[in-house]
């Protein structure tokens, strides 16, 4: 299980969350997704889940604001893939 630092929960604050992620059916087939990409929340959870470091992710995404890093990983943990 990914433990929630302080790094990723001081980013993004929980009623924000919604303002980075995005569902388009013609992305991904409508998998939640960061706001303007084909990141998908539940990839940001795996890679972290693997090992990888926020700032590690943040180098390879440098357009993207952490904020939106921080908040994939937020909703991707309070919306599990099924199964």
């Amino acid at each position: 299980m990914i433990q929630l630092s302080k790094e990723i929960t001081g980013l993004v604050r929980p009623d924000n969350v919604d303002a980075w992620i995005e569902s388009v059916p013609e992305i991904k087939g409508g998998m939640l997704v960061i706001k303007g990409t084909r990141i998908t929340v539940h990839a940001v959870k795996a890679r972290l889940l693997n090992g990888d470091s926020l700032d590690e992710i943040a180098a390879e995404n440098p357009d993207l604001p952490r904020e939106a890093l921080a908040a994939a990983v937020l909703f991707a943990k309070a919306h599990p893939l099924p199964g």
